[in-house]
């Protein structure tokens, strides 16, 4: 298993997810005691940022928006955006790799420009995900212990 291509899916229960904290955030700001513009400003901000966050993460419509991953090597990952924008990059020690989730930290190579890829059962193949849990536990733990190794 050196290689693993990964076609990413809109994400049903991360549009849940964002919702929910963008309205609890919206909530908590309606009982305090600020003006109602300053409320609707508030509002609207947290509105225009779900937006946001919908399109880039759960729906993938965004042009910036990750589609796919390519792992290679080690701990190598090229990224497709999607506006067909190929982006290489490298598996980050911050991964987050878990039954329920994964958080798919990128660093761009010879630069400090990180991107996330959260990564939910629902947005990937059940056997896509199980491999590329199994691929960043052991094939790009085995990397990092190398270069500790060395090092």
């Amino acid at each position: 298993m050196n290689e693993l291509s990964i076609q990413l899916q809109p994400s049903s229960r991360l549009a849940v997810l964002l919702s929910l904290a963008h309205c609890t955030a919206a909530g908590v700001f309606w009982p305090l005691a600020l003006p109602v513009v300053v409320k609707l400003i508030i509002t609207l901000l947290l509105a225009g940022s779900l937006y946001y966050y919908l399109r880039r993460y759960a729906w993938l419509t965004s042009p910036r928006s990750i589609v796919a991953l390519h792992l290679t090597g080690r701990n190598s990952c090229r990224m497709k955006a999607h506006a067909d924008e190929y982006i290489d990059t490298v598996v980050d020690t911050s991964t987050f790799v878990a039954p329920y989730m994964t958080v798919l930290c990128l660093r761009k190579e010879r630069t400090k420009h990180y991107y996330t890829v959260v990564i939910l059962p629902d947005s990937i193949d059940a056997n896509s995900f199980r491999r590329l849990r199994v691929w960043l536990r052991w094939k790009w733990q085995d990397s990092s212990s190398d270069g500790r190794k060395r090092g």
